[in-house]
Order: structure tokens, then C-alpha cells, then sequence
């Protein structure tokens, strides 16, 4: 946590889930996964304490550092993957569930091994001509799981077993039928997410923006932030953005009129939509990557266009006006939206209960085939 990078909340409810439901589950992963034993492991030392690779001495700093942690995540990853597949053959393992793969590892034990294994994809699938579209294309034929149908969009031609949504646990996110009189931003202080685009937005409307993200170090301030957030954080109806978590973020959720959700790129899955959406928070979102799949437009928010370029979807929507425009004008409309609606949509399609019983068809599925 906080070093390997991936959806940690989701593989831990994933493995909680299948624990609950009576299968036994052997996690192979960091020393502290939060998710009870047995958890396998390998030597987390070289990574907790940067140690220093002789053959990168001689490199610049910054660059040395880079590629030190690369190298030793690497180096952690092959060795846990090694333990996981020796462990399968020997306990004669049913399903290997590959939820976060760097480089390939696990493709390359899994042709070595035979193991059933299935692998989840958290990114956009990759371009043409790069590292990870040439890996991809040499094993098309493993068994993959999407986490939206747009992730799907590709020229690549994988082997998708289903595409799972997320979910999350309706006990960590109370439900309020009632708001204040904010709008939320939740997510990553960097352009894709669009928080120049939320920002434009409260003051088009006059509203409170309060902000969930990681406020930047004033010695490392990126452009991005100097440039088109900074500016704006001295007018009072822009909130000083800061990490929130646990009850903290769930407050901020139910008491907002609607959460903003501007990104400028084709997320796969957005998490803070089904999060904000379990208080009974309506969303506004341009319609980019998963978004048709997750807001009911006119139902559980508003989806908005955000230019003129053409994409799936584009110009059905109930705001016909794009970009900020139309975010402005979703805020206008959002007492049309029920919060009890909301609510119930979660607990019908974006539960982790669902998610997991997904997963456990899947792997049923998989062990069924000849693949």
C-alpha cells in the first residue's frame, strides 16, 4: 500500500467476497495486504528501502531513482509471481487471478505452467506500436476480464471471458436523501480528470466547489496546477483542495448537490461515480470512456458532450449543450434527479456482492473451458 500501485480497495473486497462465500483464497502480494491471511510474499526490503542498484550509479539522480524503483518492483513482482504459480502446482491450485500485472509476468508463468489463470485489465488498452500492444497480441488467447465494454474498444483481438464492473460495500457509504449546497470534485490533481472544467463550473454557477485530491508539494507545483488551478483557490467559493478518505470522503458525497466528473480522457472505469452515487449523489459527467455504462442520463445525473468531435453516444443526451456550457446547465437541472434513485441503481448493477459473484461465474467459466 502506498508503493505498489494498483486498485488495492478492490482486491481486497474481491478477496473478502470470495472468502465469504466459502472459497478458500491465498493472496500473493505486499506483507501488509489488508486482507487477512494467508497472504505469500517476498522480500519487501529492497523496495521499503531504496536500495541502491551499483550497476545505476552513475546515472543522474532523478533518473537513478526512477529506474532504481522500476527495477526493484520488478524485481518484488517476479518473485511473488514465481511463488504464486510453484504454489499452485504443488497445492494444485484451481484459478490464478492475475489483478494487477506488471509487464507480463504472469503471461510467461502461466505458458510455462499451464495454470488456469485470468487476468483483470485496469487500463485503457494501448496503441499500436508500443511494448504493451505487442505483448497483448502475443497472448491474445489468455482469458481477460474488462471493466467496462469501452474498454473493449481496440484493435486488439483478446480472449474477454466478461467484463465485471466494480462495486463497492453499501455499508462504507451512508445514504442521505438530503444535500447542501455544494458541488464535488473527487479525483487526481492532473488534467485528464478535469478540475479546471469543475472549477469553471462553480463559478459559472455561483456555487461552493469542494475539492478531494492531493494537494500538490509547493517544491514540486506541476504546471497544470500553477497555471489553471492556483489561480483560482483565493475566491471563496473554491474549496482548498485535500486528500479526504473514510467518513470524511462519505460526508463530503452525501451532503454535495452533484459530483463533477469533467475527465479529458476515455477512463475505463471511474470509481468516484458508484461511490458518490451510493450517498444518493447525482453525477454530471462528459460523456468519455465508461460514462454511458455507469450515469443513467436524466436518471442518475446528466451526461454532457464535452466538444464537438464525433463519439459514441454523441448528441442524445438531454443537455444538448457541451463542454462547460452544458455542465452549467446539468447543475441548473439537478433537482430533477431523485437521490433515492441513485442509491437503488447501485445496489442493482455496482455492489461488491455483485462483482464477486461475477468473478466467482467467471472462474467457474474458465475451469469449464479448454483454453
Amino acid at each position: 500500500p502506498g508503493r505498489i500501485f494498483a486498485p488495492l480497495s478492490l482486491a481486497v473486497d474481491t478477496v473478502q467476497g470470495l472468502r465469504k462465500n466459502g472459497h478458500e483464497v491465498t493472496v500473493f502480494s505486499v506483507p501488509d495486504f489488508p486482507a487477512g491471511e494467508p497472504v505469500i510474499t517476498a522480500n519487501f526490503e529492497y523496495f521499503k528501502n531504496n536500495t541502491p542498484i551499483h550497476k545505476l550509479r552513475n546515472e543522474l539522480l532523478i533518473d537513478r531513482k526512477v529506474r532504481t524503483d522500476e527495477v526493484l518492483k520488478r524485481n518484488f513482482e517476479l518473485a511473488v509471481t514465481c511463488k504464486a504459480y510453484e504454489f499452485a502446482q504443488a497445492q494444485k491450485i484451481d484459478i490464478i487471478h492475475s489483478y494487477h500485472d506488471f509487464v507480463f509476468i504472469s503471461h510467461y508463468f502461466q505458458d510455462l505452467f499451464k495454470t488456469k489463470t485470468v487476468y483483470t485489465i485496469h487500463d485503457p488498452l494501448p496503441p499500436e506500436g508500443v511494448f504493451e500492444y505487442l505483448e497483448y497480441t502475443k497472448f491474445a488467447s489468455h482469458n481477460y476480464i474488462s471493466i467496462s465494454n469501452f474498454q473493449r474498444q481496440s484493435k486488439l483481438k483478446l480472449n474477454f471471458a466478461d467484463t465485471i464492473y466494480h462495486g463497492v460495500n453499501l455499508s462504507d457509504f451512508e445514504f442521505s436523501d438530503k444535500s447542501s449546497d455544494y458541488l464535488l470534485f473527487m479525483g487526481r490533481l492532473v488534467p485528464e480528470k478535469g478540475l479546471h472544467h469543475a472549477i469553471a463550473t462553480a463559478l459559472s454557477t455561483n456555487m461552493q466547489l469542494e475539492i478531494g485530491t492531493q494537494f500538490p508539494d509547493h517544491n514540486h507545483e506541476d504546471v497544470y496546477f500553477t497555471s489553471q488551478i492556483k489561480p483560482y483557490l483565493d475566491n471563496p467559493l473554491i474549496g482548498e483542495p485535500g486528500m479526504v478518505s473514510g467518513k470524511d470522503k462519505v460526508l463530503l458525497y452525501k451532503q454535495a448537490q452533484a459530483l463533477l466528473f469533467p475527465i479529458g480522457w476515455e477512463e475505463p472505469f471511474g470509481m468516484v461515480m458508484i461511490e458518490a452515487l451510493a450517498c444518493g449523489t447525482p453525477v454530471i459527467a462528459f460523456n468519455r470512456g465508461s460514462v454511458a455504462e455507469v450515469i443513467q442520463d436524466g436518471v442518475t445525473g446528466f451526461i454532457i458532450d464535452p466538444d464537438n468531435n464525433d463519439r459514441s453516444g454523441k448528441g442524445k443526451w438531454i443537455i444538448k449543450k457541451q463542454g462547460v456550457e452544458g455542465l452549467v446547465e446539468a447543475v441548473k437541472r439537478i433537482g430533477e434527479i431523485d437521490r433515492n434513485v441513485c442509491r437503488k441503481y447501485v445496489e442493482d448493477h455496482f455492489t461488491v456482492d455483485l462483482m464477486v459473484k461475477k468473478y466467482e461465474k467467471t472462474y467457474k467459466q474458465i475451469l469449464n473451458s479448454k483454453l
